[in-house]
């Protein structure tokens, strides 16, 4: 039988703490002291139907519990780790971790027509966190995911017409319609359950 490598263990570990997505990259061009990125995934939804009473503690614990325990996990190996916290990311002072590009490098997803992450499994409707680390990775290969280049519909429902050739910052509104309109993901169907999606979403980003 095969022994698993520490990428495998790390992957395996995190997905049986909750982690619904995990990918590795290179990170070196943004941070020259890590060697290695480890992007972690958790579907929204899932988020939201374990507590919609505060949405906003629950994303927080989860999404902090997860880099915390991959960072304990690879120090117990003698690795490097940083890794900003999800609740303190919007904290002056701290060093941003460019998650979209880096969550694209490790495979989980593509840059769609609304300038997020849009995955196969759950389309934009995902939460990152993200570890750097000294541990050497196998990364993973880049998806060959294209679901935007004949879909226009976050563009055609955007009420301000924030999404064009380029994301026009100064007219978003912070609706998440671009979001919640995604056809990607099998979660869309799910979004139907959830009237109140819209003022949840803006309460947790």
């Amino acid at each position: 039988m095969e022994t698993e490598t520490e990428t495998e263990q790390l992957n395996r570990f995190l997905r049986k703490e909750g982690a619904d997505l995990v990918g590795f990259c290179s990170c070196r061009e943004y941070f020259p002291e890590y060697s290695s990125a480890v992007v972690i995934g958790v579907s929204v939804l899932k988020l939201l139907k374990k507590s919609q009473s505060d949405p906003i503690q629950n994303l927080n614990t989860i999404m902090d519990l997860l880099n915390i325990q991959g960072r304990q996990f690879l120090c117990e190996r003698g690795f490097g780790v940083w890794g900003a916290l999800f609740s303190q990311e919007d904290l002056p002072g701290k060093d941003i971790i460019p998650h979209r590009e880096l969550a694209v490098k490790a495979g989980l997803g593509t840059i769609g027509r609304n300038f997020l992450v849009i995955t196969p499994e759950f389309g934009p409707r995902v939460q990152l966190t993200t570890i750097l680390t000294t541990m050497p990775v196998l990364p993973s290969q880049p998806l060959d995911f294209a679901p935007c280049v004949t879909c226009t519909m976050c563009v055609d429902k955007c009420p301000t017409g924030a999404l064009d050739s380029y994301f026009r910052h100064e007219e978003c509104v912070k609706c998440f319609t671009c979001v919640l309109e995604c056809p990607v993901g099998r979660d869309a169907q799910d979004l139907r359950c959830y009237s109140d999606l819209p003022d949840i979403w803006q309460s947790i980003r």
